[in-house]
């Protein structure tokens, strides 16, 4: 039997950025293959009545020492978005495309990069078409694959 690792993200989590970089080794240990599922977070909390931690203090000033500690331990880049929230809709779209679009290797770790080690404006949609546009993407397409339901 074929094992699978499914591993669920959202770009506006900095927990999902730093299990990021440890499922493809996590899922090679296990002998599994590696699926990775674009999901809206924020989804996720009004569905289950949870809030993320820039909504809730304590959340936030736990997660405000957590995430760099894990950072560290895992010796990987990480800094706190001074965006964030970001609304993510539009970037986990263009996951779903880039997947779809055989791109996703390109896209996934400029987003994931763009967010949580460069700290970029993924409001912005200019800010989206320059990140795009530096992984070799063509940002004009990607635009427009995010506007198809």
């Amino acid at each position: 039997m074929t094992r699978t690792l499914e591993f669920y993200f959202d770009y506006g989590s900095p927990y999902s950025y730093l299990a990021d970089t440890q499922v493809e080794a996590i899922a090679r240990r296990a002998g599994a293959t590696l699926a990775r599922k674009p999901m809206l977070l924020g989804g996720v909390f009004k569905a289950t009545g949870n809030h993320s931690p820039a909504e809730m203090p304590q959340k936030s000033q736990w997660s405000g020492f957590d995430m760099p500690m894990w950072a560290r331990h895992y010796g990987v880049p990480f800094q706190r978005n001074p965006f964030f929230p970001v609304n993510t809709l539009a970037l986990m779209r263009g996951a779903a495309a880039a997947q779809i679009d055989g791109l996703f290797e390109r896209y996934h770790p400029a987003i994931y990069r763009a967010m949580w080690v460069d700290g970029r404006n993924l409001n912005d949609i200019n800010e989206i078409a320059e990140v795009l546009t530096a992984a070799g993407l063509d940002a004009a397409k990607f635009g427009k694959r995010i506007q198809d339901q």
